[in-house]
């Protein structure tokens, strides 16, 4: 997908239209301040429909891959990314009590006759980002670095060699 797509909302819900489409990742700039680089792309795809109780949805998914950084090695984190949401399309002012005490209902997005396809994948990945994203226990670049270095005497080797001289002489 070159051009960003625009699209009518509930017109596209009702007449369960499908929109399928690839973003660069260095073309969603609200994400940038979580990656270590832009390189790549999410694939997407939309498609409108209705819930069981008839009311106007989009069905989201999205998938790719990420490069990320992770808070304990500061190393690079490739964070695949794969995830299916349901939004329930609302009009302004709708009362939205019954779906925010049901913890199972589908999140809701207020309709509109101009939503960005765009903008509503980069939403959807924002909000599904780990907070401090890491490698697995114990696979961190740095940690293994760390025990390779003391294994090879490390940066304090000399400092412990110097220390055991002086505690021979007292």
């Amino acid at each position: 997908m070159s051009a960003r797509a625009i699209i009518d909302s509930l017109e596209f819900a009702q007449a369960e239209r499908e929109l399928r489409g690839s973003l660069p990742v260095s073309g969603l700039a609200r994400l940038q301040d979580f990656l270590r680089d832009s390189t790549g792309s999410v694939e997407f795809v939309v498609k409108g429909g209705r819930d069981p109780e008839n009311r106007p949805q989009l069905a989201l998914s999205v998938s790719g891959m990420l490069h990320m950084q992770c808070q304990r090695c500061l190393e690079q984190l490739d964070y695949p990314l794969s995830f299916r949401t349901t939004l329930r399309l609302v009009r302004a002012g709708e009362d939205l009590s019954e779906t925010v005490a049901n913890p199972d209902a589908a999140d809701a997005v207020e309709a509109s006759t101009e939503l960005d396809v765009a903008e509503l994948v980069e939403d959807e990945i924002v909000l599904g980002l780990p907070f401090s994203p890491r490698h697995a226990e114990g696979t961190c670049d740095s940690r293994k670095k760390d025990t390779r270095s003391a294994a090879e005497g490390g940066a304090f080797s000399g400092l412990a060699a110097l220390k055991n001289v002086l505690d021979r002489k007292l």
